[in-house]
C-alpha cells in the first residue's frame, strides 16, 4: 500500500477516534511535526486493515484543507518509519549475527516547476539542490564512528570473541539504558560508541577474565539507528523541523529542506548546537574543491540557520560558467573570477566593464586587468566580459602561385621574399612579372603596391618590407591569359568542349571523344579555324578558314592526322550510305499485330496493312489511326498562353495534349485500301504506330448536357437527336459549338450555310459529341465608359442638328 494511501487512512480513521480531538475539522493550521512517529505507526497499522478507499480518504483531506507541504513532510515521515519497519521485520528473520544496519531512506524533496528552476539557475549553487540524481543520503555502511553519540532508539551489537563467544543486540531504550547480559542495565545515553565500549568492558570484565588479559576481545557497533529531529530556520525554501536518520549530515538536512533560496546564503551556514554556533559552513569549498569538512553530522534538536547573502555579484559573458555569486567581505573579483571557473579562451582579460548601484543612479566601472586581485566589488555589482576583437596583431596573407598560400606570422622586419620563403616558394606557372600587395592603412583604406618578382628570384633584393595585415596576390600564367579550348561535334561517341593542351592533334582529340560512332565517316572532316587577318572592310570576307580531312575511321600512325589550334572546331560528318533500320508498329484488329521494320524509307501504309495479314472482319477500318512521334519539342508554356489570350469560350485547356510527345495523325484508311499508292496512302516514318480499332456501335455525348452517357448508334441519326437524349443541353451550354470527334482523331463543328441555317456534322459509330459551355462575360469598365461615352456624343450631336 502506497505511502500516501497511508495517510489518506490516518486522517480519515482519525474521524472517528478518541485521537483525532487533536486534529480539528479545518486542517489548514496542522504541522506536520506535531504528529509523533508512535502516532503515525500505529494510524499505519489501522490504514492496512481498513477498507476504505483511496478515493474517500483524499477527498476528506481536501475538503479538511491541510496544505501541500506539510502533505509532503507526513509522506517523508511515513515513508521513513515504514522504511524502518521492513527493515526490522527483515532483522527479526534473520540470525542475530546479521549486523546489517538500516535506517529511514531519505526521500528527495519535491523540485520547483521549471519556471522557478530558470529564475534559480543563475545562482552558483542552486544547482545542488535541484538537480534529480543528486541524493544526498547518508552512508550507512560506513563504519560505525568512535564518536557516534548514543541516544535512545538506537540498536547496539555487542560481540564478545576469543576464549569467551557471546553475540547481543541491545535496543537502547527511552531512558537511555541498555540490558546487558550478566551486567545487567547500564545507561549509555550522550556516550560515544568508544566510551560506551570501554563502559561494558568495564562492568563485564568480572564475568570474562579474559577482558582483562587480552585473549577475549569486545567490540560494539552500531546496528540499527534511529531518528532525530532538526530545526532548518531562515533564508531556506521550505522551512521548519525534519525527522532524519542520526548518520544523516548538515548537506543531507539542507537538500531535503530544499536548500537556500535564491539570495539565502551558501557561505554563511550556522549549525546551532545546544544554543552555540558550533560550525559555520561554506558550500563553496565543496562545490569549487570538493571539500566536505563542513558536512558534519547532526544531532538531535541542531538547528540550522541559512542567513541572507550580503555580497552577490553577477558575472556574465566569456566566462566558463556565468551566474551570481556570492562572496566573502576579503574576497576580491578575482575570486569571483576563479568560481566562474576562469575565463574563456576567447574572453578579453584587459579590462572588465561593469555597472554599480549608487545612492540615487546607476554608474559604470571599470577595472583593468592587472587590478583584478585587488579590486573588492559591493553587493549587487555587474561585470560583462567581452571577446577580443576580429582582428590579428601580427597576421600577413599570401595566395596565388604559391605552394602554401594562407596566413603567416608577422616578424619583425619581415620582407616579401622571406614570406614567400615561408610559403615553400614560388610553383612553376608563377607570372613573374608582378605581384600585387593589398596594404590596410591605419584608417582603413586600402593601398595597392606593384612589386616585381624577378629580382626575388635572382635573389638580387629581398622586396618590400611587410606591414600587419597586408595581402599579397602571386599570379598565374593561367590566370592571365583566356583558357583556349577546342570543339568536336557530329558522329563522334562523346562530342563537347575540351581544354586545349600544345601539341594536340585531331587524332587525339577523337580519342578525348571516345572515338567515331558507328555510322561516322573519315572522308570530309571540317575543321573550322580562326582567322587574325580578315578584311573588315571587304564585304563576303572569311571569318574562318575551312580545313578538310579525307582519312578512314582507324586511328593508326598511317591514317591522317592534323595538329589543332586553340578554339578549332572540328565537325565529323555521317556516312551517307549508312542507314539504321526504321521500325513501325501495328495493333489492333490486324491479323498478325506486331513491329515490322520497313523495307525502304518509302514504304507506305497499304504495304503495312498487307504485311500484317490485312485486317479482321471486326476492324472499324472508320476509326483508324496513326499514331507519330513529334518531330520538335515545343514550349508548352508559350502555347498554352497563345490557346488562353485567342480562346473565347471557357473550354479547358488539355494540358496533358500539349506535354504529350505524340500527336496523332487522322487518317481515311478505307480510301488508302482502295486506292494504295495514293497521296493518301501515308509513307511512313521512325516511330510510327497504326491502331485499328475494333467496331463500336456506340456514341459518346459529353460536355454541357444534362445527363452525359454513351448511346447505340442509328442511321440517319441526327447530333441534335443524340443530344435530346442526353436531355438537352444545359443552360450554360453553347450549342452552335457543339462538335463530334471521330474515332480516327479527325473532328467536324457545326456551321452556318449562308450565315442563316445550321449544318450539324454527320454521325458515325464511335463518335464523341461533346458541348462546350459558354464564355463568361466579364464586366470591363473601360469599354463600358467607351460605349457610354461615345452614345452621349451620338445624343449631344443629333440634339444639336434638331435645332
Amino acid at each position: 500500500m502506497s505511502f500516501l494511501k497511508y495517510i489518506l487512512f490516518f486522517l480519515c480513521l482519525c474521524a472517528g477516534t478518541a485521537g483525532f480531538a487533536q486534529y480539528p475539522s479545518n486542517l489548514g493550521g496542522i504541522k506536520a511535526s506535531q504528529i509523533s512517529d508512535s502516532q503515525l505507526q500505529e494510524y499505519m497499522q489501522k490504514a492496512k486493515s481498513s477498507g476504505m478507499s483511496p478515493e474517500q480518504m483524499e477527498a476528506e483531506l481536501s475538503r479538511r484543507g491541510l496544505s501541500a507541504t506539510e502533505l509532503a513532510e507526513l509522506k517523508l515521515r511515513m515513508a521513513q518509519l515504514e522504511g524502518a519497519a521492513g527493515e526490522a521485520a527483515g532483522a527479526a528473520e534473520q540470525p542475530a549475527a546479521n549486523t546489517k544496519r538500516t535506517a529511514p531512506r531519505l526521500v528527495a524533496p519535491p523540485y520547483e516547476s521549471p519556471e522557478s528552476l530558470k529564475k534559480r539557475s543563475r545562482v552558483f549553487g542552486s544547482e545542488l539542490f535541484s538537480v534529480s540524481n543528486l541524493t544526498f543520503e547518508p552512508n550507512l555502511r560506513m563504519p560505525t564512528p568512535k564518536n557516534y553519540i548514543i541516544g535512545p532508539d538506537d540498536e547496539l551489537i555487542l560481540n564478545i570473541f576469543g576464549l569467551n563467544l557471546s553475540q547481543q543486540t541491545l535496543k537502547v531504550s527511552p531512558d537511555g539504558t541498555v540490558n546487558v547480559k550478566y551486567a545487567g542495565v547500564i545507561n549509555v545515553n550522550g556516550l560515544s560508541i568508544e566510551g560506551a565500549t570501554a563502559l561494558l568492558k568495564s562492568r563485564l570484565a568480572k564475568y570474562y577474565p579474559a577482558l582483562g588479559s587480552g585473549q577475549t576481545k569486545l567490540q560494539l557497533a552500531l546496528g540499527n539507528i534511529r531518528s532525530i529531529r532538526v530545526i532548518l530556520i531562515g533564508a531556506i525554501n521550505r522551512p521548519g523541523t525534519y525527522t532524519l536518520p542520526s548518520l544523516a549530515s548538515l548537506f543531507n538536512a539542507l537538500y531535503v529542506s530544499g536548500g537556500p533560496v535564491e539570495n539565502g546564503s551558501l557561505r554563511n551556514i550556522e549549525l546551532i548546537r545546544n544554543n552555540k554556533v558550533v560550525q559555520t559552513a561554506d558550500l563553496y569549498d565543496f562545490l569549487v574543491r570538493g571539500d566536505l569538512r563542513g558536512n558534519v553530522r547532526l544531532e538531535d534538536n541542531d538547528v540550522i540557520r541559512v542567513p541572507f547573502a550580503r555580497l552577490n555579484i553577477t558575472l556574465n559573458g566569456e566566462v566558463n560558467r556565468p551566474g551570481i555569486f556570492e562572496l566573502q567581505k576579503n574576497e576580491t573579483l578575482a575570486d569571483a573570477l576563479e568560481f566562474a571557473g576562469g575565463f574563456k579562451s576567447r574572453a578579453f582579460r584587459g579590462r572588465l566593464t561593469g555597472n554599480r548601484f549608487a545612492d540615487l543612479e546607476r554608474k559604470v566601472i571599470d577595472v583593468s586587468g592587472d587590478s583584478l586581485a585587488f579590486f573588492k566589488p559591493l553587493s549587487g555589482d555587474e561585470f560583462f566580459i567581452d571577446s577580443v576583437i576580429n582582428r590579428y596583431q601580427n597576421r600577413v596573407i599570401i595566395q596565388g602561385a604559391v605552394f602554401k598560400p594562407g596566413s603567416y606570422a608577422l616578424e619583425p622586419g619581415m620582407s616579401l621574399k622571406q614570406l614567400i620563403d615561408k610559403a615553400h616558394g614560388l610553383k612553376e606557372d608563377v607570372f613573374t612579372g608582378r605581384a600585387l600587395v593589398v596594404r590596410t592603412r591605419q584608417d582603413l583604406t586600402r593601398e595597392y603596391l606593384s612589386i616585381e618578382l624577378k629580382p626575388l628570384i635572382a635573389g638580387k633584393e629581398t622586396g618590400l618590407l611587410l606591414h600587419r595585415e597586408d595581402s599579397v596576390v602571386v599570379a598565374s600564367i593561367f590566370d592571365l591569359r583566356d583558357t583556349a579550348t577546342v570543339s568536336i561535334n557530329g558522329a563522334v561517341r562523346q562530342p563537347g568542349v575540351f581544354r586545349y593542351e600544345d601539341g594536340i592533334s585531331l587524332k587525339a582529340l577523337v580519342m578525348k571523344a571516345h572515338g567515331f560512332s558507328d555510322h561516322a565517316t573519315g572522308m570530309g572532316i571540317e575543321i573550322s579555324r580562326r582567322r587574325r587577318d580578315v578584311d573588315v572592310n571587304k564585304a563576303g570576307s572569311n571569318i574562318v578558314e575551312l580545313i578538310r580531312v579525307d582519312d578512314n575511321k582507324e586511328l593508326s600512325a598511317g591514317s591522317a592526322d592534323l595538329k589543332l589550334m586553340p578554339f578549332d572546331i572540328v565537325t565529323v560528318k555521317e556516312d551517307p550510305f549508312y542507314k539504321k533500320q526504321i521500325s513501325v508498329k501495328i495493333s489492333g484488329e490486324v491479323l498478325m499485330p506486331a513491329v515490322y521494320t520497313l523495307q525502304s524509307r518509302e514504304e507506305h501504309l497499304s504495304s503495312l496493312i498487307q504485311r500484317s495479314g490485312g485486317l479482321l472482319y471486326t476492324a472499324n477500318v472508320s476509326g483508324a489511326k496513326l499514331i507519330r512521334k513529334k518531330k520538335e519539342v515545343v514550349d508548352t508554356a508559350e502555347v498554352r498562353r497563345l490557346f488562353m489570350a485567342t480562346s473565347r469560350d471557357t473550354a479547358v485547356i488539355n494540358n496533358r495534349q500539349l506535354e504529350k510527345t505524340t500527336t496523332d495523325v487522322a487518317i481515311d484508311l478505307g480510301y488508302i485500301l482502295k486506292h494504295p499508292g495514293s497521296k493518301d496512302d501515308i509513307t511512313l516514318e521512325e516511330g510510327d504506330e497504326l491502331v485499328i480499332p475494333r467496331i463500336n456501335n456506340t456514341v459518346s455525348v459529353g460536355g454541357e448536357v444534362f445527363k452525359p452517357l454513351d448511346i447505340m448508334y442509328e442511321r440517319g441519326k441526327k447530333l441534335k437527336d443524340y443530344l435530346s437524349d442526353a436531355g438537352g443541353v444545359t443552360g450554360r451550354a453553347k450549342e452552335s459549338k457543339a462538335f463530334v470527334i471521330y474515332a480516327n482523331g479527325s473532328s467536324a463543328s457545326t456551321k452556318k450555310v449562308l450565315g442563316l441555317f445550321r449544318r450539324y456534322p454527320r454521325i458515325y459509330p464511335g463518335s464523341s459529341v461533346f458541348v462546350p459551355q459558354k464564355p463568361k462575360r466579364e464586366f470591363n469598365a473601360g469599354q463600358a465608359g467607351l460605349v457610354i461615352s461615345a452614345i452621349t456624343g451620338l445624343i449631344t450631336a443629333v440634339a444639336v442638328f434638331m435645332r
